[in-house]
């Protein structure tokens, strides 16, 4: 299972794609609109049911959670 470097990407938020009718280009686009560009301040790492976001920073990985997290 690919996880990314902690020291670079402390918080994660996993995705359960699988369960939910989840649009993930639209979830790339308000991460690029709100955070900036994939790689800089946000990260993400494809599963078969999920995806894993990393963020830098915990108030973003927070404000994506509160956004796209469980309904």
């Amino acid at each position: 299972m690919r996880q990314l470097k902690r020291e670079l990407w402390p918080h994660c938020v996993p995705l359960d794609i699988g369960a939910r009718d989840i649009d993930i280009i639209e979830i790339e686009n308000w991460l690029g609109e709100t955070l900036g560009r994939f790689k800089d301040q946000w990260n993400c790492v494809y599963r078969h049911n999920s995806t894993d976001f990393y963020f830098r920073q915990g108030r973003d990985a927070t404000m994506f959670a509160l956004r796209w997290g469980s309904k």
